[in-house]
Parts: structure tokens; sequence; C-alpha cells
């Protein structure tokens, strides 16, 4: 299935509607989002390149030196905060991504230097994805390090100083204890591992829910997600890609002896998959945790999904919310019949974990009947909040 919330799909604009609040701006609806243009420099039936919120763009293209053009680097190398796409509010309208004629990027930037620099990339058409062509990846929250040998630590840096450290840099990507007995994070993925946990964005698929469907809409945490498993012999813990030692002292491993439910509920599921977020792990979202902040801190978790061993089942996420209990599982914002309206609403606003008040990172909304959608997989689709975004991004 293709990953739509990295795609770099080209569109073909057919409307400008106006802004209300400014008479040279324009908004543009692309699925889902809606862009805010300068009304001149966009021509209907012309094509564009629309980069969603939390696409990163490479340095080397020309194009986008508008987004670090007030900046300096000495070292050259343009960190990824300023390449990282966002929202904005443009006079009272938001503004999610980013659209750019396709014109503006040139083959000269893209491969050969001998092409003329001024000729655009016009193989291209509507309806295709160019994210790689134009080497643009997607946004992900770095994980929190854990008990890394220092001698190690500056492999983990990018870009590597050397030829060696590159090697390094590999190694730590791809999962492997590189760390030794000394309490490396990394250990290789047990037999038949449970697969990476992704949901689609809602305004990627505007039309999967239809009005009146019974769903199940949770708040989205903005932790670090995890992975708990029992084989039938011992407990593996791992990150959203990454899989941790049992001699790591890593915040999902302190999670799992600090919460000893965690463990109890998977011996009780052999080779099940529990899914959840960890916390806290992100600046500025405790979740509540840091009631002493000078105390020991213990981990929160939240489930969300529960995976069964043939790795294609998942159990209903009322099911789960009993077996764990409502303490332990994500909030519930709504249960009930799909309206649009009301349901893309709590997005809006604070968590609504106890003894927390920042903001609300989004929901997930999900088929209260478990069931899958051609070009989708299974029918559950996240919604980020706006002023989370705007936020995170500052």
């Amino acid at each position: 299935m293709t990953d739509n919330n990295h795609a770099v799909n080209v569109i073909k604009i057919n409307e400008l509607r106006k802004h209300n609040n400014a008479d040279a701006l324009s908004l543009v609806d692309v699925g889902g989002y809606q862009v805010v243009v300068k009304t001149a420099e966009f021509k209907l039936g012309a094509l564009y390149a629309y980069l969603q919120p939390d696409a990163v763009v490479p340095q080397n293209l020309k194009a986008f030196d508008f987004l670090w053009a007030d900046k300096e680097f000495p070292e050259g190398i343009v960190p990824e905060k300023y390449r990282r796409i966002s929202v904005r509010r443009f006079r009272g309208e938001w503004s999610e991504g980013l659209l750019m004629p396709i014109s503006d990027f040139r083959l000269h930037d893209l491969s050969d230097p001998q092409v003329p620099p001024f000729q655009p990339i016009a193989f291209v058409k509507e309806g295709d994805d160019v994210s790689e062509l134009l080497g643009i990846t997607h946004y992900e929250e770095p994980e929190p390090v854990g008990n890394i040998n220092t001698k190690y630590k500056q492999y983990k840096q990018w870009p590597p100083r050397s030829l060696k450290g590159f090697f390094y840099w590999l190694l730590y990507k791809l999962g492997f204890d590189l760390y030794g007995p000394t309490g490396g994070d990394f250990v290789k993925p047990p037999k038949d591992a449970p697969p990476v946990y992704n949901v689609q964005n809602l305004k990627n698929y505007p039309k999967v829910f239809t009005e009146g469907e019974p769903v199940l809409v949770t708040e989205k945490i903005h932790g670090s997600n995890a992975r708990y498993m029992f084989d039938g012999e011992k407990m593996w813990v791992g990150s959203h890609k990454l899989w941790k030692s049992e001699k790591s002292t890593c915040i999902w491993r302190r999670a799992l002896k600090d919460n000893p439910w965690i463990e109890e509920g998977c011996r009780k599921h052999p080779k099940s998959t529990m899914y959840a977020e960890v916390c806290p792990t992100q600046k500025g979202y405790s979740y509540g945790t840091n009631v002493n902040p000078t105390a020991y801190t213990v981990p929160k978790v939240f489930v969300f999904d529960f995976l069964c061993p043939d790795g294609k089942t998942w159990v209903s996420k009322e099911v789960t919310l009993a077996e764990v209990g409502a303490d332990n599982f994500v909030p519930v914002l709504y249960q009930g019949p799909y309206e649009d309206a009301k349901v893309k609403a709590l997005v809006k606003g604070n968590t609504t974990v106890p003894g927390a008040s920042h903001l609300r990172e989004g929901i997930v909304v999900s088929a209260m009947l478990e069931q899958s959608v051609r070009g989708l997989g299974r029918k559950q689709l996240k919604l980020k909040n706006n002023r989370f975004l705007e936020k995170e991004t500052k």
C-alpha cells in the first residue's frame, strides 16, 4: 500500500477560492487540505507539486532556498527544522502545506549538471508522486536516547564525520546492538516481528467514512510509539521501528518494568502485539507525569491497539479497552454515528488526559466494525490539530 502521508502529488488547480480577508490571496483545496496562495502567481489548469505538512525538503534544490533565505548556517548544513513543511495562518485562514509550480524544479538541480539549468521537469503529469524524484521525505519524531555508550554516541549524528562513522551510523539505523555489554539500546528484531504501526491521514481520504456509520474517536497522544510482545519465552520491547535490549535503560524498557500490567497482558495473549504510546518523551507534553519534577518519573503508557499472532487480525477497540482498562487506554473522545463536522471538531482543544493541560495532538477515527478499504487497508484514519502542528514547527 502506498503511504499517502509521504506522497508529493502533482495536481492541477481547477479553482481558486476567494480569501475573505485578503484580496491578493486565494484558497486552493487539495483533497481535505487547504492551501493559501498568492492569486497572481497561480494559474488554473497549471501543474503544481503539493507538499503536505511534515514533508522534509532537501537543501540541494534551489527551488526551496526561500524557506531559509534569511538564515545563516556557518557549516553549510540547513537543519531539518528549517526544511520541514508546516501549517501557517494567513489573514485568519489556515494554509496546510505548500504548493509549488512544477516549472520551479529544474533538471539541472536533479541530475546531470550538464543539462541546461532552465529546462523544467516537463515529463511529469497530474497524479504522479514526485517525492522520490525531488528527494522529499517525511518528518519522523526523533526517538529518545537510551543508555548509550559515549564512545559511540557520536555515530548517531548525521552527517557522519568519517567512513567509519557512516558504517556505525548505518548499523544504528538498522537497529543493531553496536554498544556491547555496556548497555546498548538495540537488538535484532524477533522472529516474525510485528509490523511498524502507521495510520493514514483523514485529509488524504476524505470520503472513506460515511455519514452515520459507527465509529470510535480517540485522542492521538504525542509520545513515542511502543510495541510489546511475549513470544512464549521472553518479552520483546520495541519502539516505532527498533527493538530494545534487555540491558537498555530506555523509556520503553522502564515503562515495562514500572507498569507490570503490560507484561501480564502480553503473557495472557502470547505472540500478540500490544501497541501503545509511552510518555513523557516529547518536550512540553508530559501528560500529567511530572507532578514532582525532582522525583523519579514513572512512564505513562497509553494502549491503542492489539494485533493477533497471525499478524493480520486486530482485536476490536472495545475488547482492547476492556482488557487494559480506561486508565491505560488512549482517551475516548466519542463513540457513535460518524458526522463529518462533529468528528473533525474533536481535533481542536487541549488533551483530555487528567492532570495535563497542553494541546491535543489530534484524533484517530476507527470503524467500530473492523474492515478493510481498497487502496487504504484498515479503516482507520488520523487527523492532526493545526494549532499543534503550527506550535511544533515554530
